[in-house]
C-alpha cells in the first residue's frame, strides 16, 4: 500500500540505546527524504517529529502505542494502522504547531511541578537509580504550591502553582485531555493551572483518565508566549516527558512548523 504511494520505502528500526528516533528521522532529511513514517508510540512519533520540525518533510503516524496523542490531535485513527496507512497514501498533509520550551520543543504539552516530578521519578525507576527516584518520590510528596509570576502576552498574572501543564494540544501524557478547546494549528499554547491541594489535583487527574469525556478542570490562559517564574520553591518542567529544568521558563509556539499527513 505505502510502497505503491511512495515508489523506494526504506524501513529501519530504532535500538535499545541508538539509533533513536530522532537520529533516523535526522539521517531521512539528510538523504532528502520526502517522507518520515513513524509506527510507534507517542515517545517514538516525538522522537522523529523533532528532527523534522522546520523541514518540508512530513510526519506519517502509524500508531501502534497505547494513547497516540499527537495522532489523536491531527485526526488520524488511533486504533487502526491500516487506515492509517491508507491515510498517509492519501497524501493529504497539514501544518501543525510546534510549542518550545528551554531549547526543547514538544508536541503534546510541558508540564510543570507535580507532573515534571512524577516523570522525573519515572525516569530515575527506569534506570534503575533507586536513590534518586527514592529522593524525587520524597519531593512529589512534599510538594506544595507556590507562588508564581504567570506572564502571558505581556499580560502578568499571579497565582499559586501546584501543578501546572502548557498544552500545544488537548491531550497529553496518559491520555489526559485539560485544554479540550486547544488547537494544534491555532498558533497559540493554553495554559491550565492547579493550585488547589494536593488530593484534590491528583483526584482531577485521576477523573479525567477514568472519564475520557471529562477534561481536568484548571484555570485557563492562550497566548503565544508564556512566561514562568517562581520567587521560592522550585518547580520542575517537562517537555514531553523529557526534564529541562526548574522555573523560570518562557514557553513560546512555532506555527505551522511541522508537516503531518492527516485528514481532509
Amino acid at each position: 500500500m505505502l510502497r505503491g504511494s511512495f515508489g523506494t520505502l526504506d524501513v529501519a528500526e530504532t535500538g535499545a540505546v541508538s539509533p533513536t528516533a530522532e537520529d533516523l528521522a535526522a539521517g531521512a532529511v539528510r538523504d532528502g527524504c520526502g517522507a518520515v513514517i513513524v509506527a510507534g508510540g507517542d515517545g517514538t512519533v516525538g522522537g522523529a517529529a523533532r528532527a523534522l520540525v522546520a523541514t518540508n518533510v512530513a510526519l506519517g503516524i502509524l500508531p501502534f502505542g497505547s494513547f497516540m496523542n499527537i495522532a489523536r490531535a491531527v485526526g488520524v485513527p488511533r486504533d487502526d494502522p491500516r487506515a492509517a496507512a491508507l491515510l498517509i497514501a492519501a497524501g493529504h498533509t497539514i501544518d501543525i504547531d510546534v510549542g518550545s520550551v528551554g531549547g526543547r520543543p514538544f508536541f503534546e504539552a510541558a508540564g510543570i511541578g507535580l507532573d515534571a516530578e512524577a516523570f522525573r521519578a519515572g525516569r530515575a525507576i527506569e534506570r534503575g537509580d533507586r536513590s534518586f527516584a527514592a529522593a524525587a518520590l520524597g519531593a512529589l510528596l512534599r510538594r506544595s504550591s507556590t507562588p508564581v509570576r504567570i506572564e502571558i502576552d505581556g499580560r502578568v498574572h499571579r497565582q499559586r502553582i501546584l501543578q501546572a501543564v502548557v498544552c500545544n494540544g488537548s491531550w497529553y501524557g496518559w491520555g489526559f485531555e485539560v485544554a479540550p478547546a486547544a488547537r494544534i494549528d491555532d498558533g497559540r499554547l493554553e495554559l491550565v493551572v492547579f493550585g488547589d491541594g494536593k488530593l484534590r489535583v491528583i483526584r482531577e487527574f485521576v477523573a479525567a483518565a477514568v472519564d475520557r469525556d471529562r477534561p481536568a478542570r484548571g484555570r485557563r490562559y492562550r497566548g503565544k508566549r508564556i512566561a514562568l517564574s517562581a520567587a521560592q520553591g522550585e518547580l520542575v518542567v517537562h517537555a514531553d516527558g523529557q526534564i529541562v529544568g526548574p522555573l523560570p521558563q518562557t514557553f513560546t509556539v512555532r506555527p505551522k512548523a511541522l508537516r503531518v499527513y492527516a485528514p481532509r
